[in-house]
């Protein structure tokens, strides 16, 4: 992990409490670059800040995880990440780590912290929820500070075999003596740099292999590989973009040759998004007469979807409506 992605693996344990908050209030658009897009709000009642990027890594999911759990890379991704030492390993997935930070401006700080992985194969998601834990101790070391407030979850979403929607949430209390507008000077960036440098980590080969014949390959390929499966994921994927979820599902139940396409594909991410756009110019056809036909050539529009697909998340409320309002 990099310096942003360190500080994610220490929110871990808090993934129910960052997620069932959010409901996009209070978020502010910070950067959008790349691809990604980072949003920062402030925790009601405290004088503490948390973040959130979202943006897709070319990768399977399996292979993903092959990365998040290989604690030996991540300095690679992890923010300001010095060293790592696994503490307690629980299950394949979950564990309790010990990380070093080297961050600039500011000491050097330490963390304990616990992972937990949970999958929904059904729904093509996974989730690591992880946080600072007193479960098992290190001592500290001089010139360290040690944190004891960190929460967060990297949320991953199926969008094509090789495509996954990748959402960071982050929450901590630096610690220290130092003004916390002055860290998080430092930090807001992390979960936007983690995912950047999460990219380029999981392109190694030993991930990829190591996920090759996997139990977890295994049932997502027992998923992926079922139309009916396929349908669900995806319409409840883009069920999320519009305010009429009935109509679209309507148009997607009776859909045939775009969901034979995604599956003669093997699940690839240019036949969902071509499917998308299908599916959209129908919806808005049907819902407003007329529009689909009028905007589907329209690239601005259809890039505007695209992008509203690849980084849906919990601070967004766009709709494909409130984009096709800017094109009538």
């Amino acid at each position: 992990m990099t310096r942003k992605i360190l500080i994610a693996s220490f929110f871990s344990a808090i993934l129910l409490f960052c997620i069932q908050p959010l409901h996009a209030q209070g978020w502010s658009l910070i950067k959008d670059s790349n691809g990604i897009k980072l949003f920062e709000r402030p925790i009601s009642g405290t004088d503490l800040m948390e973040y959130m990027a979202v943006g897709t890594i070319d990768a399977r999911i399996e292979v993903i995880g092959e990365a998040l759990r290989d604690i030996s890379t991540w300095k690679d991704w992890v923010a300001d990440c010095k060293g790592t030492q696994l503490l307690k390993q629980i299950t394949r997935d979950d564990m309790i780590v010990y990380l070093v930070l080297e961050p600039p401006v500011i000491d050097d700080r330490d963390v304990i912290i616990k992972d937990k992985t949970t999958y929904d194969y059904e729904g093509g998601k996974a989730v690591v929820d992880f946080a600072a834990t007193s479960e098992m101790t290190v001592p500290l070391q001089e010139g360290r500070i040690r944190v004891t407030i960190m929460n967060g979850v990297f949320d991953m979403e199926f969008l094509g075999r090789e495509k996954t929607k990748f959402c960071y949430y982050l929450k901590t209390d630096p610690a220290g003596d130092i003004a916390k507008s002055v860290a998080y000077a430092v930090m807001k960036n992390y979960p936007y740099d983690s995912i950047s440098d999460l990219r380029k980590v999981v392109k190694d080969k030993k991930f990829a292999d190591r996920a090759k014949g996997s139990e977890i390959e295994k049932r997502v390929e027992a998923i992926h590989t079922n139309e009916g499966h396929v349908r669900r994921i995806f319409t409840a994927r883009l069920g999320r973009l519009v305010k009429n979820k009935a109509a679209l599902a309507a148009i997607m139940g009776a859909d045939k040759e775009n969901f034979k396409a995604i599956m003669g594909s093997h699940n690839s991410y240019p036949a969902f998004e071509k499917a998308a756009e299908e599916f959209f110019a129908q919806y808005l056809d049907k819902t407003t007469p007329g529009l689909g036909a009028k905007l589907k050539s329209n690239k601005k529009f259809k890039n505007e979807l695209i992008d509203l697909i690849c980084t849906d998340s919990q601070a967004r409320t766009a709709t494909v409506e409130d984009i096709a309002a800017k094109y009538k």
